[in-house]
């Protein structure tokens, strides 16, 4: 089933818009760039959005970059007021680095005292954020420790796919040993609770297999018959509609029958959700005080400062923002 084709059901002409932080990421990528293209598009007028970065760097994007005047009205806010710094676009460094985390603490913290509805970030590179002295594997992780809620889940969110993931940023080697009955009744929780942000009082979800052929009874692995089942069994119990484990390499041909597929690890789901709608996906990070949305893109520095970026997961990632908040306001959370 597509999941996303209907309108919330609270959105009225006399409803406030939902009060959005759009983080502007590493200085150095494209965040800026997709960002000041989506405001001169005119296609962000539509939404009550403060942009948390540096009003510079904002002022050499259309500059630079862009070519156009600076538009009026910008709602703008700093991590740290004034603050100026040399970088230059496509470079690793710290600076940037650590001005790429503080726009997300800035964003996170507003969003924890209600000044805001929803917090968008733009892509972060993870060597800089290491560099300037920060031990996070990414946005994800970050977030949880801002918030102080470790149970979260990532969600990519595509036209017909929605994948969760059970671990995130971990190196292939580890996942057998970083991945958890715990981490996917985890997964299947905040997947359910998801429901509510598009529309579905009671999601439907499918579970994926570790191992080739679900492990084939045990024949070529024994996770899904030691931690998948066991998690799933729980998650049943505490009345979630939850089935599997499935074969990766089939469960997402039948991804419309589901709402949400969990994943076992960052590529099984990633690669799913990339082919069905890749530069178009949302991430999002479920579980935490408040909704947070991002691209599905990293800083790109290949292409950062040369005016080709394009800035469609970034508008995907606001327009799936605003929604959330309207459904989640809808079901009288809010």
């Amino acid at each position: 089933m597509d999941i996303d084709k209907s309108s919330p059901p609270c959105q009225k002409k006399s409803m406030n818009k939902p009060k959005l932080a759009l983080t502007a990421g590493d200085p150095a990528g494209i965040g800026y760039e997709i960002l000041c293209k989506f405001i001169a598009s005119g296609r962000a007028a539509s939404f009550d959005m403060t942009i948390v970065g540096h009003e510079f760097i904002i002022k050499k994007t259309f500059s630079d970059i862009l070519k156009t005047p600076v538009p009026p009205g910008l709602k703008i806010t700093e991590p740290e007021k004034g603050e100026y710094f040399d970088f230059a676009w496509g470079r690793h460094s710290p600076i940037c680095g650590k001005a790429s985390m503080d726009y997300i603490r800035r964003a996170a913290e507003g969003a924890m005292r209600g000044e805001f509805d929803a917090v968008v970030t733009c892509p972060i590179n993870k060597k800089s954020v290491k560099d300037a002295g920060f031990d996070f594997r990414g946005h994800t992780e970050y977030l949880a420790y801002l918030a102080g809620t470790p149970r979260v889940s990532m969600l990519l969110a595509g036209n017909r796919v929605k994948t969760i993931m059970a671990t995130t940023h971990c190196p292939i080697s580890r996942v057998p040993y970083e991945l958890t009955e715990e981490k996917i009744l985890t997964a299947a929780e905040n997947a359910h609770r998801a429901g509510r942000y598009f529309g579905r009082a009671k999601p439907r979800i499918a579970v994926c297999a570790l191992n080739p052929h679900a492990g084939d009874e045990g024949a070529i692995g024994t996770e899904e018959i030691t931690l998948i089942t066991p998690a799933i069994e729980k998650a049943k119990a505490a009345g979630i509609d939850v089935s599997g484990p499935f074969p990766a390499d089939t469960v997402f041909t039948g991804a419309k029958g589901w709402d949400f597929i969990i994943a076992m690890y960052h590529d099984q789901g990633m690669i799913a959700v990339k082919m069905d709608s890749f530069g178009e996906a949302v991430n999002i990070t479920l579980n935490l005080p408040f909704i947070r949305t991002s691209v599905d893109h990293g800083t790109a520095f290949d292409i950062a400062g040369k005016g080709t970026a394009s800035f469609s997961s970034l508008e995907k990632a606001v327009i799936t923002a605003d929604k959330m908040v309207k459904y989640d306001k809808s079901s009288g959370r809010l």
